[in-house]
């Protein structure tokens, strides 16, 4: 636990937060006792919790944080989070949508080129942002237009957003492996990258920049994409392919609220 720990404060989490993590983490490792980590056996977890806990949020809290272990231990089975049919899904108009994209561009530095593309590929990829931070130069395929997300599975980046990440490469003269880093001086260690907590911190940023001010966050960003391909006629399977989600009643699910 203490590794996972230390990964918890490389997320820039607050201690309160680090502590509530390794709790429910041990809670789950007691539960699993000495059982390997299959899909099989998690699947089990997940029913365990909807027969426990009756509330989406308890469940779903538990999910999140099993989802950041299992990240972090390099599993990559998700849990796709219960779905809420009292919660408002928050959808951005088409005009709020753009003044947000564009608002990292009334600057011309590096940082604000790194943080436009960032929000482009954040909303056309439909990727996580724990996704995102962990992308690396080497992924990106120059000549097929496509992130590498694993062996057998690739991403075509829309021509948009590829103007700008090329651009954000072209003018990147370190040797970080790294997609997106923090160019914070004051940050000594060796990692680089962009934490979960920077990114939500520099969506925080440009949305208050929206007249009037619209209270912006990754989900939120996925809702309008969904919402979008949805109106375009998409069905559960695109949605499934285009959010990545892990199962097909995960995304119809998903489909239904929007």
């Amino acid at each position: 636990m203490i590794k996972y720990k230390q990964y918890l404060k490389s997320l820039d989490l607050k201690s309160s937060t680090i502590t509530n993590y390794l709790w429910h983490v041990n809670k789950f490792l007691i539960w699993l006792e000495d059982n390997k980590l299959t899909q099989a056996i998690l699947k089990e977890y997940f029913n365990y919790l909807l027969k426990k806990y009756k509330k989406v949020n308890t469940i779903n809290l538990r999910l999140k944080i099993i989802n950041n272990y299992l990240k972090f231990l390099g599993n990559n089975f998700s849990f796709d989070l219960l779905s809420d049919e009292e919660n408002n899904i928050k959808i951005l108009t088409k005009q709020e949508l753009d003044t947000f994209l564009k608002n990292p561009l009334k600057n011309n530095k590096l940082i604000n080129l790194r943080d436009k593309t960032l929000l482009e590929l954040l909303y056309s990829s439909g990727l996580k942002v724990g996704q995102l931070v962990n992308l690396k130069k080497d992924q990106i395929d120059d000549l097929r237009q496509e992130i590498l997300l694993d062996k057998n599975k690739s991403l075509k980046i829309k021509p948009g957003t590829w103007l700008y990440l090329k651009k954000y490469l072209d003018k990147r003269d370190d040797e970080i492996a790294y997609l997106f880093i923090n160019f914070d001086r004051s940050n000594k260690s060796a990692n680089k990258s962009l934490s979960i907590r920077s990114v939500e911190r520099i969506i925080n940023k440009y949305s208050k920049n929206i007249n009037p001010p619209v209270n912006i966050n990754p989900q939120i960003l996925r809702n309008t994409l969904a919402y979008k391909l949805k109106s375009e006629g998409a069905q559960s399977e695109h949605i499934k392919s285009a959010l990545h989600f892990e199962t097909k009643s995960g995304a119809k699910n998903y489909l239904k609220k929007i």
